[in-house]
């Protein structure tokens, strides 16, 4: 069992005033956002603080807590089941729903899965989840000196780029699951320690069965900072910068990171592909954009229930090496 509320300061309220990020069609079927960007509205409907239940494990007086930035389809069944092991452990969760914030309808389309650029999914979650950080600091009702970041795919290239932004007396270790290397680019040094957690059969956006998401490149006019990260690669790999070169690979970054003794550390998992915590694996298929320019990319989710239930132990193993 565990407990969602809503509480929150009437004047923390921060609704998104008319015109914020309009959709752009670049080709059939695909969009890039633009315009100004909805900040985070803790009074906002698809806001969840959820807190550990009577029967929940209990880390401390207070619990620690986890922010969730969500995927590229936005809040779905793996955020939820991170919710609901979390909270089941003793962890407070926050989860919320960037898009929605910035007034898009789009339940059962297929607009931010397949129709839409990595950065502007990325950019719109970056700035909510910023926001987040910033709101959930201020609440007395979890250890604010133990809070987590987590986010899959699209959600961890936001994470870590939270990394980049974070203050280490607050924010003790940053989980990014997933992070493609298109989007809002890898900042050139981080603050607090991150974890890089990839399925080895994460293939999800490939254009072959073994384009692995931690090794691939794109070319940098796929990518455009977000507002309020720290500098790094998307200065100088973007749509305005060098656009035409070829951008590192999610494991590329890390490596030189770690190269210059930053704390960045890979958790790899057997049988698992995109979305530890999505259910068993799917290999499926993607179809991005429509007519003529469409392409079909690989898309597999899931993992074993084995891997799931390791990589759960691994996120709780972390937690609880922050307390004395």
């Amino acid at each position: 069992m565990l407990f969602v509320t809503t509480a929150h300061a009437q004047s923390d309220c921060r609704p998104a005033p008319a015109g914020v990020a309009q959709l752009l069609e670049i080709r059939p079927g695909f969009h890039r956002v633009q315009g100004p960007l909805a900040e985070f509205d803790p009074c906002h409907r698809s806001v969840q603080l959820s807190m550990p239940g009577f029967f929940a494990d209990k880390l401390s007086d207070k619990p620690p807590l986890m922010i969730i930035a969500h995927g590229g389809n936005g809040p779905g069944s793996a955020e939820q089941e991170m919710v609901r092991r979390m909270n089941a452990r003793g962890v407070a969760t926050l989860l919320f729903d960037a898009y929605e914030m910035n007034g898009f309808q789009y339940r059962g389309t297929s607009l931010f899965l397949t129709g839409t650029t990595n950065e502007s999914r990325q950019r719109m979650i970056f700035k909510a989840t910023l926001g987040a950080y910033h709101w959930i600091r201020q609440n007395p009702r979890v250890d604010t000196t133990r809070l987590f970041i987590h986010g899959l795919s699209n959600g961890g290239s936001v994470a870590l780029n939270m990394a980049a932004v974070v203050d280490p007396a607050h924010v003790r270790v940053v989980y990014a699951e997933g992070a493609p290397s298109a989007g809002i680019g890898m900042p050139d040094q981080i603050r607090v320690p991150l974890k890089m957690v990839f399925g080895k059969m994460d293939n999800y956006g490939g254009r072959t069965e073994d384009d692995w998401m931690h090794l691939r490149t794109d070319p940098c006019v796929v990518n455009q900072p977000a507002e309020g990260a720290a500098a790094g690669t998307a200065q100088r790999c973007s749509l305005r910068v060098n656009p035409a070169s070829q951008g590192l690979s999610p494991y590329q970054w890390a490596e030189q990171l770690k190269a210059e003794g930053q704390p960045v550390e890979f958790w790899f998992y057997d049988d698992a592909a995109h979305g530890l915590l999505a259910g068993a694996m799917d290999r499926g298929r993607r179809t991005y954009g429509s007519g003529p320019t469409a392409s079909q990319r690989y898309g597999w989710i899931g993992a074993s229930s084995k891997a799931a239930n390791l990589f759960v132990a691994d996120l709780m193993g972390s937690i609880k090496a922050s307390y004395p």
